[in-house]
């Protein structure tokens, strides 16, 4: 197997490795924590307001969102500012293949997430459709936002303000997508401005997709191009050596 597979998976590997330290923790990331996200959507519904499948789909999304952009770029800045990627650095490995590896554990995060949102979706009453085309919805939501990630983990100055514009990014991109509800309830203005997210279009299929609608190649096709763009900006953007 050539090197450079070899050493994402390593990269992987020593990733999953991290979880045996605080297991309680982990599960509280990417599996409570997206619960939270449904159970705080259901209770801002009005009494009578039947909302049904788009609950799950933008729950879903906003889970993906937070552990794509959020956790990524924590994870990328502990290894920074305690040395960590300097060993992975002198390995040496190449930039590339690191990217992969962390982008590749990131996104099996995210597969336990969206399995945790989905496996309560008849706990609140409402009947989901599940569908193959889930599994590259959730990848592509999943990855769409990387690149932004990979950035803030590795030009951030300090841990601190990487935190925080983990946070920022990772919180305010996905507010400002119409996960919740469609698009058109927008202003004009505002609808051109949301349509630049990925997660808008991952909303709108995985709604679709979800209550067994069809129409939705549109949106995954609009999702993928967003991804490619955004993951090839974040990879060429990717800083592997301090000045």
């Amino acid at each position: 197997m050539p090197k450079p597979i070899t050493d994402a998976a390593l990269i992987m590997h020593m990733e999953l490795l991290k979880v045996r330290s605080w297991p309680a923790g982990y599960v509280l990331s990417i599996v409570i924590g997206p619960l939270g996200f449904l159970l705080f959507a259901k209770a801002l519904t009005p009494p009578g307001v039947d909302v049904g499948v788009r609950l799950v789909a933008g729950s879903l999304v906003f889970g993906l969102g937070l552990m794509t952009v959020n956790n990524l770029a924590q994870f990328i800045l502990f290894e920074r500012f305690n040395n960590e990627m300097k060993l992975v650095i002198v390995s040496p490995i190449h930039p590339l293949s690191y990217a992969a590896g962390i982008v590749t554990y990131s996104v099996l995060q995210s597969l336990v997430t969206a399995a945790v949102i989905l496996s309560f979706a008849p706990l609140f009453g409402i009947d989901i459709t599940l569908s193959f085309w889930l599994v590259p919805l959730v990848l592509l939501t999943a990855v769409s936002m990387t690149g932004m990630g990979i950035v803030i983990g590795t030009w951030a100055p300090s841990m601190e303000l990487g935190g925080m514009l983990a946070n920022t990014f990772g919180i305010l991109v996905v507010m400002l997508s119409p996960v919740y509800y469609p698009i058109d309830r927008l202003s004009e203005w505002l609808q051109w401005l949301a349509r630049l997210s990925p997660y808008t279009h991952a909303g709108e299929a995985m709604n679709r997709v979800l209550s067994g609608q069809g129409g939705f190649g549109r949106e995954v096709l609009i999702l993928a191009g967003i991804t490619v763009v955004g993951l090839t900006l974040g990879i060429a953007g990717l800083r592997w050596r301090e000045e």
